[in-house]
């Protein structure tokens, strides 16, 4: 095929990277946008379904991107993955955090020594998706990398798991997709943190929590590994897709700025207040630093999928923690609206970034198994 980008069929391909935000239940709408997107794409070369995770090189996620990833780097089919959203997310959010004083009061008492909710009906999802499959089986059969980020507790520093994309790298390798797909996405407060035992030794218990504390957006961690991956003068592409989140800044009065628990939402508007701050400041960080390192003669592009204006029926319902059947509905109905803006931007060939959109979709294979991944492993 001839390369959209250049029109030079000699061109080396490039380095494809994924790169999927973290934010609880709105990674439904990371779902839906591609599910949307890849079902154009699939009508378009009159194809079932498109396998979207082999379109990439390494796919990178943090806390609910990072199970999405995982699915993907697995081979399972994006409706499978909508599931565990639609038919699983109530299961696990069933106290989500009210909105008004009192109930607010009641959720808080009732969560004091204790998290919202329990992660055993995800831990029970995820070994329906992904059995005992471990890190390193996953790439022998799908040679897709693969990182999620967390964060160790034992000393509060950044964890990344990591499939043996770089050979030497292979300390994860026994560690099984479930139990890393916990650790990415044990958000404080609202579950509880990821106990696992070392594959490298029964006798110690790691605990992690959710990796959206330090790496809400992954994109850095796509462009380091990309960087050690990629051939010298092989280009370097990057697919970041966000959650849709709400805009949730504010515009403070002197009389304001002495905030209490309450116009904390008990701690929990700490919690987004860092996820949204660095996963913006991760963006324009990479985005900054691939400039510098296109100087250098290594070509390296970012493609932020873009998010369009949410109206006021939306925001409402835009909570990591919140699985009523408006917020999943909400969650859907945004990604798929943005999927109708990124497929147009990838029919675009005056843009690089739609240029970047259409190739990667357009490499997709057909999946073969639309029912369960792990039937290959």
């Amino acid at each position: 095929m001839t390369s959209k980008l250049s029109g030079d069929t000699h061109q080396k391909k490039p380095f494809r990277v994924l790169s999927l935000d973290g934010g609880g239940m709105r990674g439904l709408y990371t779902a839906s946008l591609l599910q949307n997107i890849s079902t154009q794409f699939a009508r378009q070369r009159n194809l079932n379904e498109l396998d979207i995770g082999k379109a990439f090189d390494l796919i990178v996620g943090t806390s609910t991107g990072g199970i999405l990833a995982t699915g993907l780097a697995f081979g399972l089919s994006i409706d499978k993955i909508i599931h565990l959203y639609r038919e699983v997310g109530p299961t696990i959010f069933i106290h989500p955090q009210p909105n008004k004083m009192l109930p607010l009061i009641l959720w808080v008492k009732r969560c004091i020594l204790k998290p919202a909710n329990s992660s055993a009906p995800l831990r029970n999802a995820l070994v329906d998706m992904f059995q005992n499959a471990t890190v390193r089986e996953l790439y022998e059969n799908r040679h897709i990398g693969l990182c999620l980020t967390a964060v160790k507790m034992i000393d509060e520093k950044i964890r990344v798991f990591k499939t043996p994309h770089i050979p030497q790298k292979n300390m994860d390798d026994k560690y099984t997709l479930v139990d890393i797909c916990l650790a990415t996405s044990a958000a404080p407060i609202f579950l509880p943190l990821a106990g696992i035992q070392s594959p490298r030794d029964n006798q110690v218990l790691e605990s992690y929590a959710d990796g959206g504390l330090v790496a809400n957006n992954p994109v850095l961690i796509g462009v380091i590994e990309a960087l050690q991956l990629a051939e010298p003068t092989q280009p370097i592409h990057i697919l970041s897709i966000g959650t849709g989140s709400a805009p949730e800044g504010d515009l403070l009065k002197e009389g304001d700025l002495n905030r209490g628990l309450w116009h904390w939402n008990a701690g929990v508007k700490t919690l987004t207040l860092s996820m949204n701050a660095q996963s913006s400041s991760a963006d324009f960080a990479a985005q900054f630093l691939t400039k510098w390192l296109s100087r250098n003669g290594q070509t390296i592009k970012i493609v932020r999928f873009p998010e369009e204006k949410k109206s006021k029926a939306h925001l409402k319902y835009l909570q990591m923690d919140l699985a009523s059947s408006e917020a999943l509905c909400a969650f859907s109905s945004l990604g798929a609206r943005d999927a109708i803006a990124a497929y147009r931007l990838s029919q675009d060939m005056e843009s690089d970034e739609g240029k970047i959109i259409y190739e990667a979709f357009h490499s997709m294979p057909e999946l073969i198994n639309r029912s369960r991944g792990h039937d290959r492993l």
